[in-house]
């Protein structure tokens, strides 16, 4: 695979009575600006090039609306042993390295985002600009199964110190949260923010300024910009003169954080507080002298932990799966060539928790009116209440401003008259999950509506061809399941039958993508994607604990893959009666792999909210149900949860449920919550079952000599 060359320029710049050597990181391919081998050449030759005798500064910059993605993982992927994946990590160090080591002033202008080695080039100058437009910093590695490997951690503690980085490198990163320029300049990430009109001029009168300081300027000749240095001096309190070490219990504290999602799944944030808190012991020496003669044995430690992680299997399964959420997403299978109709308006059918969350994502996103109906006033008037109270939290939380959230508010009315979505382009139910209650909601709606009104339901699992069957126009009826939280999960199953028109599907492709939302095309059948896979790994679980397995036991079984939640407090959270209904529904599709489980069938009619208590272990309540456990072994446990899964998903693709396993993959990371370092969920049970749904993520790493 070619890479896709980032080249850079170098341009002399005479301002304010100083030289400077601008180098802008340019992509002539129209591609996102990365770092791979052929880059990375091409930007140390540049630095090299550079006659600092003549020049005052040097100042490192990108076009547009990007600094530096950070470095190309295509390429990065391509390693196939443990020298060639250390090699990345050198190659980096020393490219970034040659900036560090100029005998003048360094300046990194962020003009742009500014990601995982992007970050770590801009870190390698004496002093950082940032575009106050600039919403992207920070570093995705660890989410990637990856540490940063070009300095980035060492340069971070500098400034920041130990639990700064961490927050920054482990929890913001596993998070998916990056940095506004702003925040990143509370921190003293960067130095100064700077209008996005006019940046580059600005940067410059920014650097001269400094320049034009002697004891400053002396400072950043007489010395490389090594940890010591990184920063200047400020009124704000950055660089090196704040307390940067915060002692081991800041990271024991992180760590003890990590155990609980993940015991120990995935190894590169535990990689990366070990980095962490090498760099943290160094500062804590005096003098620049220190961190550099720790220097060289930590760049080791740095190269060896990210080859190591780059040739992991938890690794490849995340780069997979953020290749997924980038590429996947944007380009969803299944969407036809036909021009989408426009939605200029929204009903909503029902007022509960679920129909009040999708009234409030519609209009906030679309900006549309919306109009939800009931039965009832009371309930009416009580979603109403909860969207305003939505409202109000995100403009206390600085999500919204207040005029935003007053212009949303009016666009979402309500009323019991189903007349009123007469004008809508869309119309979605989201009422009890029943098929006939359903139907006899569409029923009433379509001689209200014009004929080429978008029907939507959100069922999470009967069948669309059924709900539709009675329908004059059952073309224009689609499945559009959304997942609880709607505001947070972005993932949408968009579900089509034979008799789908191609415009519908079009505008129902469409409407995601303006309600910021990833769509997955599914067929018509049982539970779709998401609830079809959950539901099977429910079933497993509860026949189990029918049988007499120990529940505590089973519950934890999957404890060693980092999965989200385990499978008894994900039934909770989803609540008893809704999965009961969802595996009946499921058995009566295919009474030959999914069961209803008896304990499950009393726990509803007992009124219990779960198998759990407050604590996490087995509720006295629904213990009295159970039969007498026998002696349990977890692995087998294991063995038999992640065969029933393997086998759901293998017959789901011989369905032709979707286009093929990423889109399952997709579907479990933006439904599900699950973990990158799964790779979604086929990753995982290549790895754990031994199945052949991904056999290109099989790295071969040659034999040690």
């Amino acid at each position: 695979m070619s890479e896709t060359v980032t080249e850079t320029r170098t341009t002399y710049v005479d301002h304010a009575g100083f030289r400077f050597a601008v180098l802008t990181l340019e992509n002539n391919s129209h591609r996102p600006v990365t770092l791979g081998p052929a880059s990375l050449a091409w930007f140390e030759a540049a630095v090299g090039a550079i006659d600092v005798s003549r020049v005052d500064a040097v100042a490192v910059t990108g076009e547009g609306s990007v600094f530096c993605d950070g470095a190309d993982l295509k390429m990065m992927t391509d390693a196939a042993g443990p020298e060639q994946a250390e090699d990345v990590a050198r190659r980096g160090l020393d490219a970034l390295g040659r900036l560090a080591a100029l005998p003048v002033p360094t300046f990194a202008f962020i003009n742009g985002t500014a990601l995982g080695g992007g970050l770590e080039l801009a870190l390698h100058a004496n002093y950082r600009t940032a575009a106050d437009s600039v919403r992207a910093m920070g570093f995705p590695e660890v989410r990637l199964g990856l540490v940063p490997g070009w300095g980035g951690i060492p340069r971070t503690v500098a400034l920041l110190g130990a639990t700064e980085t961490a927050r920054l490198v482990i929890t913001d990163s596993l998070a998916g949260k990056n940095l506004s320029a702003r925040r990143a300049a509370e921190l003293g990430l960067v130095d100064v923010i700077l209008p996005e009109d006019g940046f580059l001029p600005a940067s410059l009168d920014f650097a001269a300024g400094l320049l034009s300081r002697p004891a400053m300027a002396a400072t950043a000749m007489s010395a490389p910009a090594t940890e010591a240095t990184a920063a200047p001096q400020t009124s704000k309190g950055h660089g090196p003169s704040r307390t940067v070490m915060d002692g081991s219990a800041a990271l024991d504290a992180v760590r003890r954080q990590l155990d609980v999602p993940l015991r120990g799944a995935a190894p590169a944030p535990y990689r990366a507080l070990e980095l962490i808190a090498a760099a943290a012991a160094v500062n804590k020496q005096a003098g620049a002298s220190a961190v550099n003669t720790a220097g060289n044995a930590r760049d080791l430690a740095e190269i060896k932990a990210f080859g190591e992680l780059l040739l992991s299997d938890e690794a490849r399964a995340s780069i997979y799966a953020f290749h997924l959420t980038q590429s996947l997403a944007k380009k969803p299978a299944g969407r036809p060539a036909a021009q989408p109709l426009p939605v200029r308006s929204v009903g909503v059918v029902g007022a509960g928790l679920m129909a009040s969350q999708l009234a409030l994502v519609f209009a906030q996103q679309l900006r549309v009116p919306v109009r939800i109906t009931d039965l009832s006033p009371d309930r009416i008037d009580i979603a109403l209440a909860w969207i305003a109270g939505q409202l109000d939290k995100l403009v206390n939380r600085g999500h919204l401003t207040a005029t935003d959230a007053q212009a949303i508010r009016v666009l979402i009315t309500g009323g019991t008259d189903k007349a009123a979505f007469a004008d809508c382009d869309v119309v979605i139910e989201a009422v009890f999950e029943q098929l006939e209650v359903k139907r006899a909601v569409f029923a009433e709606l379509e001689p209200l509506l014009p004929p080429e009104t978008l029907l939507l339901t959100n069922t999470s699992s009967l069948s669309i061809e059924a709900m539709g069957a009675s329908l004059a126009r059952p073309g224009r009826l689609i499945g559009f399941h959304f997942f609880n939280p709607v505001a947070v999960l972005p993932l949408v199953e968009i579900i089509a039958v034979p008799q789908t028109d191609e415009t519908t599907l079009a505008t129902g492709f469409e409407l995601a993508k303006r309600l910021r939302k990833t769509a997955v095309l599914a067929t018509d059948t049982a539970g779709f994607v998401v609830n079809r896979v959950l539901t099977r790994l429910f079933d497993e679980v509860l026949a189990l604990i029918d049988e007499g397995s120990d529940p505590m036991v089973v519950n934890h079984a999957l404890d060693p893959l980092g999965l989200p939640m385990t499978p008894l407090a994900l039934l909770q959270f989803i609540g008893p009666a809704v999965q009961l209904h969802i595996c009946e529904t499921m058995h009566q599709a295919y009474p030959q792999r999914f069961g209803v489980s008896r304990s499950l069938t009393m726990l509803v009619a007992a009124g219990l909210p779960g198998y759990l208590d407050h604590d996490g272990g087995l509720s006295p309540s629904a213990a009295a149900l159970l039969p007498p456990t026998t002696l349990t072994d977890a692995g087998k446990v294991r063995a038999t949860l992640l065969g029933a899964l393997a086998e759901e998903v293998t017959v789901m693709l011989d369905e032709s449920v979707v286009a093929g396993p990423e889109e399952v993959d997709l579907c479990m990371i933006l439904g599900a919550n699950f973990p990158f370092h799964t790779g979604g969920l086929t990753p995982l049970l290549d790895r754990e079952v031994g199945s052949a749904f991904h056999p290109e993520l099989r790295v071969p790493v040659p034999a040690a000599g």
